[in-house]
């Protein structure tokens, strides 16, 4: 096992939610001949979980006695809480010394606890992949047969979390990048290039054309091609694939529904709401009425169906209202346009 001070600084990427793109940017940088890839799980979440740590170390001062004279204060433990973290991501790479000079990559699709990233990681470079919440939505909802309503406070909720984590920490030193995927799959040579220069890595010894011509794995469009579930087996990429606008054939009234939940956080990270001049007073009595039934809905979730195990506490709800695949199953007849 490597001492994670022998190591160079990780590579730490948390994507906004799954669906956004993660496993393409770990295979772009695992293509880089100074990244290593030997993490003992594809998706970690160790920054998901860092409440607990943070909790646990304050715990733990709480007993410390002001008369011992104890040096160690809780930003010390954590940082170190934090080398033991990173041991477990490189404890693959042993003492191979070829390896041991290469950089970590590690990843989660998930920006729970951000804010708490450099209280345990205070060397690392992070990299914060966000997509279009419109196009997360729906590749969740193709992919997983999730909830269109659901998924688009998931983001909502993630993406207030970056802006607020890029509000409080723009300008100080700490190594992050927020990195879009549209950016990265539309200009790839450019978005590596500028992603190489904040990691510090070298671009002379990268293949961008092994980059381009990677293979598709994880893709919802691979039901349209006859899959019957999707799958994370790479498969060659063919002509017309198009992962950027998955969300063009939304009606107005997911539109309406998805500007109105996270409408606010699409501009800050770089994205246009689809807006409309007509029928606004309808549309905005037809959220208020769509944010009641919501709030029905968890009121069941959580208190009527609260002990049941989740996979019936889920059926039920779907049956109960509507959810299946559809954010407007009982309402969608008639809308004004």
């Amino acid at each position: 096992m490597s001492h994670p001070d022998l190591c160079p600084d990780p590579i730490f990427m948390l994507g906004i939610l799954m669906r956004s793109g993660t496993n393409f940017l770990y295979d772009l940088l695992s293509l880089h001949p100074d990244c290593d890839v030997p993490t003992p799980v594809p998706e970690d979440f160790l920054v998901h979980c860092a409440d607990l740590l943070v909790e646990y170390v304050a715990s733990v001062a709480a007993n410390w006695r002001s008369h011992w004279g104890v040096e160690v204060n809780q930003d010390i433990l954590r940082q170190c809480l934090g080398k033991g973290l990173i041991s477990f991501v490189t404890w693959r790479v042993g003492d191979d010394d070829a390896r041991t000079r290469k950089r970590i990559i590690t990843r989660t699709p998930s920006v729970r606890n951000l804010e708490l990233f450099f209280e345990l990681f205070p060397r690392a470079h992070l990299l914060i992949l966000v997509r279009d919440g419109r196009a997360v939505v729906e590749s969740s909802v193709k992919s997983f047969g999730a909830n269109y309503e659901t998924m688009m406070r998931h983001w909502a909720k993630a993406a207030q979390t970056i802006v607020r984590f890029d509000q409080s920490h723009r300008d100080s030193n700490s190594k992050y990048l927020i990195v879009r995927y549209e950016d990265l799959y539309v200009n790839m040579q450019e978005e590596l290039l500028r992603i190489f220069a904040f990691l510090g890595l070298g671009a002379d010894a990268y293949d961008f054309d092994a980059a381009a011509s990677l293979p598709v794995k994880g893709s919802s469009e691979l039901r349209d091609r006859g899959e019957d579930a999707v799958h994370w087996q790479p498969v060659e990429k063919w002509s017309g694939f198009n992962p950027i606008n998955r969300w063009d054939h939304w009606d107005r009234a997911l539109h309406e529904r998805f500007n109105w939940i996270a409408g606010p956080y699409l501009a800050p990270l770089g994205y246009q709401e689809k807006r409309y001049s007509t029928n606004r007073r309808w549309w905005l009595v037809w959220n208020h009425l769509m944010d009641v039934k919501w709030g029905l809905r968890e009121t069941v979730r959580l208190h009527v169906f609260g002990n049941l195990p989740d996979g019936i506490k889920a059926w039920l709800i779907g049956r109960i209202f509507a959810d299946k695949n559809s954010l407007t199953q009982t309402l969608r007849k008639g809308y004004p346009q």
